[in-house]
């Protein structure tokens, strides 16, 4: 779960050329405000013998992260999966890239955490439902995100323990799938933009700082 704050990226970058203490200093600011969350979503993390008892593996973590088709849960995994990382990532489409994020890195964790997004707690349709759904043709084939399973209820069942997914509702349809979750956006939405604050005033004090020094001169105002 990133927060972006537009300018980062350039006043870091003049604060590790020119002040490197001011630089280690706002990340370690940043780090104490963001790791509270990422302990408050591996506390959400259910056990195994919460879930439904064939999407989890007996024998422990080590053997849930050999890969299969359909990625297993395994709780450890799953806690040991959600990190706090600094460090750029991947761009966005919109143009967006997190310095400071908190990620889930559990295939089965993941799925925990978003299961029911886009379908509901109902569960995607079946191929054979897309089917029917599309004129009875037994030629059609369904897409690739229908559910394989011969059990019309799998997808329901699967997230049946589950729970509701847990975020901000009061935005558009396609804002609020992507901002719920049951893991790091539960605990991000608890959290009521509290880490938000603390990271933005971090920075507003840092850049301050460093705006005030003679750095300014050669490198120009940081964002």
């Amino acid at each position: 779960m990133p927060v972006n704050i537009t300018g980062v990226q350039g006043t870091l970058k003049a604060m590790r050329q020119f002040d490197p203490d001011l630089a280690s200093q706002i990340n370690k600011q940043i780090k104490g405000a963001m790791l509270p969350i990422r302990d408050k979503a591996r506390g959400y993390a259910p056990a195994n013998s919460e879930m439904l008892s064939n999407w989890t593996k007996a024998g422990g973590s080590d053997a849930t992260i050999k890969y299969r088709a359909f990625p297993k849960y395994d709780q450890s995994e799953t806690q040991k999966g959600i990190i706090y990382k600094q460090s750029a990532n991947k761009r966005s489409r919109n143009g967006f890239q997190a310095v400071y994020f908190i990620a889930n890195n559990s295939a089965g964790g993941a799925i925990y955490e978003t299961a029911g997004r886009k379908s509901g707690l109902g569960g995607r349709p079946t191929t054979h439902q897309a089917r029917l759904k599309g004129g009875g043709s037994f030629t059609q084939s369904g897409t690739r995100r229908d559910n394989n399973s011969l059990n019309p209820n799998a997808g329901k069942q699967l997230m049946a323990p589950m729970g509701p997914l847990v975020g901000n509702y009061d935005q558009s349809r396609s804002s609020r799938t992507a901002n719920t979750g049951r893991l790091i956006f539960r605990a991000w939405s608890e959290d009521q933009g509290r880490v938000t604050h603390a990271v933005q005033l971090a920075i507003n004090v840092a850049v301050a700082r460093f705006n005030a020094t003679d750095y300014r001169s050669g490198y120009g105002l940081a964002a």
